[in-house]
């Protein structure tokens, strides 16, 4: 009898752009400090594009240092996934921009919008094509030019925001110690005038809004999603552990997304788990939405703070609204 097929982490890779910015930078033109942003989101800088960055450019420079983690070539790519609320282009998709850069075969490539849980929704759908045998190796990407939808005389959101890209090559195997046991994706769109961003044919005032001066720019009520993101991500948090619980697993390393410390210390108040089996570095790059997660799992690998064997838990949230979870052992 054959095995079941699972889909593991291969590889993972990241890029965020050189160009440092830091909550200083913010001093001359708004009524703000580095201690006012450090104490209300635990940021102290952010990378922003260049002029030549986009987030096919900055995607495929991630995704070349996840195959190159995961020993394997643009040839043997049998999909790609990318997950990004700021294309290149309306059309085509992110995703084809990164197949031709690397110019891989001529296999499909298309992008999720599901804004900062955009990258475990877009691994949601690779895992899937995995486990039915529809492909072998997947790449998944999480890319981001928040810079360029950002209103920089709003000081609640532009101090938030930085760009950058996140990758992982999945890989098929018959080892049912290894792979993904459990995503969960979730959309509440009765609330997505909480978080919006903006395109060319987005009517004004959008869907479920008010009229807003600046159309081009993202938009969010702060106190709203704030609230949103601590009981979201204190629930996947507790369904993750009663999981690891049934599995007979130990829970290793989350790797949230990247919002806010506030958020992620208010979420994990009195779960009894350590601070220290939590990734954040959201103080050097702030939220890249779609592109936090992966960014955050490679440093972790990268630093050696997870080892095959170990179960994490990738946990996003965001415009939508939507959140969702995926429970993986490396």
């Amino acid at each position: 009898m054959e095995r079941p097929i699972n889909a593991t982490i291969r590889g993972t890779g990241s890029y965020v752009p050189p160009r440092i910015v830091p909550n200083d930078e913010f001093t001359q033109s708004l009524d703000t400090s580095d201690e006012w942003i450090r104490t209300r989101t635990g940021i102290r800088e952010r990378r922003h594009a260049g002029p030549g960055d986009t987030s096919a450019t900055m995607g495929t420079l991630a995704a070349r240092e996840a195959l190159s983690a995961a020993g394997a070539a643009p040839g043997e790519i049998d999909l790609i996934v990318c997950a990004t609320v700021t294309p290149d282009l309306m059309c085509p998709s992110t995703a084809c921009l990164i197949q031709s850069h690397l110019d891989c075969r001529t296999v499909p490539a298309f992008d999720i919008s599901a804004a900062c849980s955009g990258f475990v929704y877009a691994l949601s759908v690779a895992e899937q094509y995995i486990r039915t045998g529809s492909a072998k190796t997947v790449l998944v990407v999480g890319a981001e030019v928040l810079s360029r939808v950002t209103d920089f005389s709003d000081r609640n959101t532009c101090i938030l925001f930085g760009d950058g890209a996140g990758a992982v090559v999945l890989g098929a195997s018959t080892d049912p110690a290894r792979g993904f046991f459990n995503i969960r994706l979730f959309a509440d769109g009765s609330r997505q005038e909480l978080i919006q961003v903006p395109s060319l044919v987005t009517p004004n005032p959008p869907p479920g809004s008010m009229a807003i001066p600046k159309p081009r720019y993202l938009r969010m009520n702060g106190r709203e999603v704030f609230k949103f993101a601590v009981t979201q991500l204190r629930a996947q948090v507790e369904l993750a552990l009663a999981d690891c619980k049934r599995l007979g697993k130990e829970l290793s390393l989350i790797v949230p997304h990247q919002v806010n410390v506030r958020v992620i210390d208010a979420a994990l108040e009195d779960l009894d788990f350590p601070a220290e089996k939590v990734v954040v570095n959201l103080d050097k790059y702030g939220n890249t939405s779609a592109a936090s997660v992966p960014i955050a799992l490679d440093e972790a690998v990268r630093a050696g703070r997870c080892k095959s064997g170990d179960t994490l838990l990738l946990v996003a949230f965001g415009g939508g609204l939507t959140w969702s979870s995926a429970l993986v052992t490396l």
